[in-house]
């Protein structure tokens, strides 16, 4: 509009000098047809300089008309306010409103807010009432799963007392293993058959450390008790413990296992000596899987016994054995103690072995498989004949009673522990 403005204004004042009805003098003026065409901003038409002088009239009156219009519209708009005046309320009003609402809005979400958290506060006690009923619960059922467990120990029902020791390891139950040994020994009347019990149960406790610290705390209960010291518990408990021990290495724990095994072996290599077999005998019935492992060590008499105690009687000892391989095992170490000690009067010793000898091969033949021994007893027949040549098994069996009506010297250099009252042992 700027540049339409300053055309019309030089226009104008050269409109004032076209000529105008009147006596005044006409004026040419002399303009050029493409200024003229310039002016329209046109290109140059065929028309001419007439038309395009036509044109830059008409181009010159709708200018002024334009022109004219403007300066109504902003004559008119004088009067009114600036929109800085009449938006300003407006805007100042609907940050009022705005503000308010703002207000209602915050304190409303305040009130929420303390709702929730009163709420929360409410839920966060029930949650602690929950947490104590079930920390109460869960006592509840681990006294239960306890008192389940050591009934079946007592009850000597491994698979549901494993069961229930994993149901409480798994709560994290304090002091468990304590609690076990402690319910073994609360009853004097049943201790050793809890015992026998928990020692079954033991090595299929998960963990090496929990069969270990088991055993610890087993062993010093063991030997304050000579019902248990000295039996077969002892031997159970001493075995089961050779998997954690290292016969080169000195430890506490080898100690622990030496003190119950020596104490009890001792015991029986005595019982030996004065012809009770009974305990011997009852732990070779109830456990042969352990007593396989001593039976070698049960049947040897120490050296310096070997002329002072009753050989007729304990020649008998195999045959009171359950089991075949037992009774061979026995008969082994009887005949190897013969041919360490008996190098010269050997007759009196080998007739009462084969005695024996020819009564575990007629029992085998009677309530066994004779051919899964056959060859063991083969092998043992043979060894009759390592100490003559001339005579083997059969000539000892058929002269028994020959051989054995004078008993064999004692060697002069052998010791002879006397009795209490006095008197000296007999062969």
């Amino acid at each position: 509009m700027g540049l339409y403005l300053q055309h019309t204004v030089v226009l104008c004042f050269s409109l004032l000098w076209m000529p105008l009805p009147s006596t005044s003098i006409p004026c040419t003026i002399e303009v050029m047809q493409d200024m003229m065409s310039r002016l329209l901003k046109t290109e140059q038409t065929e028309s001419g300089c007439e038309g395009v002088w036509h044109s830059l009239q008409a181009h010159l009156q709708q200018t002024h008309q334009n022109l004219t219009e403007c300066y109504q519209r902003e004559d008119s708009f004088k009067g009114l306010e600036t929109p800085h005046s009449t938006c300003q309320p407006l805007l100042d009003e609907m940050e009022k409103q705005a503000s308010k609402k703002l207000e209602m809005i915050n304190a409303d979400m305040q009130r929420k807010l303390l709702y929730e958290q009163v709420e929360i506060a409410k839920t966060r006690k029930e949650i602690g009432k929950l947490q104590k009923q079930l920390t109460s619960i869960q006592d509840e059922f681990k006294g239960f799963y306890q008192r389940l467990l050591l009934l079946h120990i007592h009850a000597g029902d491994r698979r549901r007392a494993l069961h229930y020791y994993h149901v409480l390891v798994s709560l994290k139950e304090p002091n468990l293993l304590q609690t076990i040994v402690k319910f073994v020994y609360t009853s004097v009347r049943h201790e050793n058959h809890r015992l026998e019990n928990l020692l079954a149960l033991v090595k299929y406790l998960p963990t090496k450390h929990e069969q270990m610290t088991l055993y610890r705390l087993i062993q010093p209960e063991i030997m304050n008790r000579t019902t248990q010291h000295f039996s077969f518990l002892a031997i159970i408990a001493s075995l089961d413990m050779n998997k954690f021990v290292k016969e080169k290495e000195e430890t506490e724990y080898k100690k622990l296992r030496d003190a119950l095994f020596n104490l009890v072996m001792k015991r029986w290599q005595f019982q030996m000596l004065g012809g009770n077999y009974q305990d011997i005998v009852a732990f070779a019935k109830k456990y042969p899987g352990y007593f396989q492992k001593i039976g070698e060590q049960v049947a040897l008499i120490y050296p310096k016994y070997w002329f002072q105690f009753s050989y007729s009687q304990y020649v008998t000892y195999p045959n009171l054995l359950p089991l075949p391989k037992q009774r061979l095992q026995a008969f082994r170490v009887i005949m190897r103690q013969i041919k360490q000690r008996n190098k010269t009067h050997f007759s009196y010793y080998l007739a009462k072995l084969a005695k024996q000898v020819d009564i575990c091969e007629k029992y085998i033949k009677q309530h066994y498989d004779e051919l899964k021994t056959k060859d063991q007893l083969i092998k043992l027949k043979q060894q009759f004949s390592d100490f003559d040549k001339t005579n083997g098994y059969e000539y000892y069996l058929k002269n028994v009673d020959k051989l054995t009506k004078t008993k064999p010297p004692i060697p002069a250099n052998a010791l002879r522990p006397k009795a209490r009252d006095g008197r000296t042992g007999r062969r």
